[in-house]
């Protein structure tokens, strides 16, 4: 509960930031320009994904292995150099097809698409240290890099666009937020101490175990984040600006609902995913995010206008109709989220595939109902309830087997 709670209150302030910067933003831009934003911001997000499941996958691998024994050391090897090149490659590629893209947005130059792009540097980088933190239960540190990230993105963000540089003043608040969080996480904790037992810290050893996190998560981001994406390119700047409003309230899902993914996976691992004091761990995070994600989705229900309006402002009210298909398409993607990671804990795959084939079908699908921005939000929802019900598909028949299971895939020491 204390580490739950502190890391919860920690996402608390970095998401309130987040909420609070998209609400600026998109007053300040307008539906137009924020639209533009919106959709940077998703493109971006794609190419976090490795970085992203790195942090999952090392948070679990850190609580199974037991690294007090290792004395609480950080891995050496490949992987840190690797997500840092990550990075810098793909901040590389986007500023190469930045005139494109920034033709592609509706931008009248590359520079957000060049400022912003920097971020993918410290974004790789971040989720490899927070993933050892996580899984040590360091919640104070984790606590200091998450919220000031938020903070600093927030404060930077609204001095920059109120002195007129608009969506690049926005974008850059974003990257200088990453690089602030960086600086403060990377020294204040001691990364430098003995290495992890070799057969994890090989690089070989984590590129298996790391795997299916990262497809997983790769699945999931395409499918709650996409979609702005191709709401962008396919319709008028007004009516994406509108969808991407009304995709930014309906992710308050997942924000309320990220820290229960973060608590629940290592300490589900930590004491087994199949005995029954892991199933408890997964029981009562479902019922949390289905109580949390419930209570929204019935707000986006009974009065989506006054939600969008006080959200955004009446330039947005248009968009109320998108709400609740949106609200109900993100409480299932995270209650599938919380089933795969189980699933993944606990050494299962059958599932994940399933949500990969979902994802790969998905811009085709989004292509091809795209007559309105009501048809695509209306496919989020419907994917969410198929993903939803394909992952727990899976795990029921894990919750109802015998103890034992191992998560990451990598088969235990023998003792003795």
């Amino acid at each position: 509960m204390r580490h739950g709670g502190l890391l919860a209150l920690s996402m608390l302030v970095l998401h309130a930031a987040n909420w609070l910067y998209h609400i600026v933003m998109s007053r300040a831009l307008g539906p137009i320009e924020y639209g533009a934003l919106s959709a940077v911001l998703g493109l971006l997000l794609l190419f976090t994904v490795p970085a992203h499941a790195i942090q999952m996958g090392m948070s679990a691998m850190v609580a199974r292995e037991g690294m007090d024994a290792a004395g609480r050391g950080f891995p050496r090897g490949r992987w840190p150099t690797g997500t840092i090149l990550f990075g810098v490659g793909a901040y590389a590629v986007l500023v190469g097809v930045s005139p494109w893209i920034s033709s592609l947005f509706g931008l009248s130059s590359t520079t957000a698409i060049v400022v912003g792009a920097s971020v993918l540097i410290p974004w790789s980088v971040l989720p490899y240290f927070r993933g050892w933190l996580q899984g040590h239960q360091r919640s104070a540190a984790l606590g200091v890099s998450l919220t000031a990230e938020g903070v600093v993105k927030l404060a930077v963000a609204a001095f920059l666009v109120s002195q007129g540089l608009g969506v690049v003043g926005a974008i850059s608040g974003v990257s200088l937020g990453a690089f602030a969080a960086l600086l403060l996480t990377v020294p204040t904790r001691r990364f430098t101490q003995p290495d992890l037992p070799r057969r994890v810290h090989r690089s070989e050893t984590l590129d298996v175990a790391l795997a299916p996190y990262l497809l997983a998560v790769s699945a999931f981001s395409v499918l709650t984040q996409a979609d702005v994406i191709v709401v962008k390119i396919l319709f008028p700047a007004h009516e994406a600006g509108l969808y991407a409003a009304a995709s930014t309230a309906g992710k308050i899902i997942l924000y309320v609902t990220a820290p229960l993914a973060m608590v629940m996976l290592p300490e589900m691992v930590r004491r087994g995913p199949r005995s029954p004091e892991g199933r408890a761990v997964l029981l009562r995070g479902v019922r949390y995010a289905g109580a949390l994600g419930g209570a929204c989705v019935a707000l986006y229900l009974a009065a989506p206008a006054t939600l969008i309006r006080v959200l955004f402002g009446p330039g947005y009210a248009d968009a109320a109709p998108l709400l609740g298909w949106l609200g109900l398409g993100m409480l299932a993607y995270e209650l599938a989220l919380l089933g795969m990671y189980y699933q993944l804990g606990a050494g299962g795959r059958g599932g994940l595939w399933s949500i990969i084939a979902l994802a790969v079908i998905f811009p085709a699908l989004a292509l091809g109902v795209g007559k309105s921005v009501l048809a695509v939000a209306v496919l989020v929802a419907g994917l969410g309830a198929v993903s939803c019900t394909a992952v727990w598909w899976r795990v029921w028949p894990l919750l109802r087997g015998s103890s034992g299971g191992h998560g990451l895939g990598v088969v235990p020491h023998a003792e003795g």
